[in-house]
């Protein structure tokens, strides 16, 4: 599937994306329902189901492969862009906490730069990364923020000694923050677009094949379970979507919100 698709579904309010993914695949199944109806008696479509069982397994077997490893590598992107923007985060509020022990009256100006770098950088990445992330690239725009970050923590002096035991902290905490941003700009380079792409094909033909191999007598019950095939896998499609695209959507699964609140940091 073109990347393009699945991030304009992704970006979709939620209602809107559950209706897409659900609505779609229930008329598909019911338009396959009323064609199969109306070519096939209920005696030819019986007689279908003594065979259908085995065929049909087949199928489902394939379709739970599939959505098993869409759905592992969905949390899995997911997954990974939560803990690198906790861990990002993290480095950042520690290097917060860490200011006032810069607290000598001729460090004042060491004060105010290293918070404002955290603010910078915190506006860079809401401003600038974060859209990017949100079209799908991974380009950085918060290289001369960090670099200021960078700079801020590393260039005074520890004088005390409590300032010379923390420096070796700060290290620690800047590459944090270094090795966070990296995941998190590399994480939506990841897709699973080819796995998407193979469920709405293993869909069409599971709508149709189980209306065929299981045909009944009843209109109503021959829909009924069309429709009910093209919920679970459209429900899997949703699901997969809106997991890997963490940064995407109204609302998104992960917001900027710990970096707006470190822009008021002082």
């Amino acid at each position: 599937m073109d990347p393009a698709i699945t991030q304009f579904l992704a970006v979709l309010p939620l209602p809107l994306m559950i209706l897409a993914m659900l609505g779609v695949p229930l008329l598909l199944a019911l338009a396959c329902g009323h064609i199969i109806q109306s070519v096939f008696t209920p005696q030819e479509l019986s007689a279908n189901a003594v065979v259908g069982a085995t065929k049909y397994g087949f199928i489902v077997e394939v379709y739970a492969v599939v959505a098993a490893l869409t759905l592992v590598g969905a949390w899995d992107i997911y997954q990974t862009a939560r803990d690198t923007l906790q861990k990002e985060v993290g480095g950042l509020y520690m290097l917060a906490l860490s200011v006032p022990s810069y607290s000598l009256p001729e460090q004042g100006p060491a004060r105010g730069e290293m918070y404002a770098s955290i603010r910078g950088y915190a506006a860079a990445v809401v401003e600038r990364d974060w859209e990017n992330m949100q079209s799908g690239s991974g380009l950085s725009e918060s290289d001369a923020a960090f670099g200021r970050l960078t700079r801020a923590f590393f260039d005074p002096e520890p004088v005390t000694q409590a300032q010379q035991a923390l420096a070796q902290n700060t290290i620690g905490w800047v590459a944090q923050v270094a090795e966070g941003r990296i995941a998190r700009l590399s994480v939506m380079s990841r897709t699973i677009g080819g796995l998407i792409w193979a469920l709405i094909l293993i869909l069409s033909v599971a709508i149709l094949a189980f209306q065929w191999f299981f045909g009944s007598s009843t209109a109503a019950v021959h829909y009924a379970m069309g429709g009910f095939v093209a919920l679970i896998v459209g429900s899997v499609l949703a699901v997969s979507i809106k997991l890997a695209f963490p940064f995407i959507g109204d609302p998104a699964l992960l917001s900027a919100r710990p970096f707006l609140q470190l822009m008021r940091v002082e």
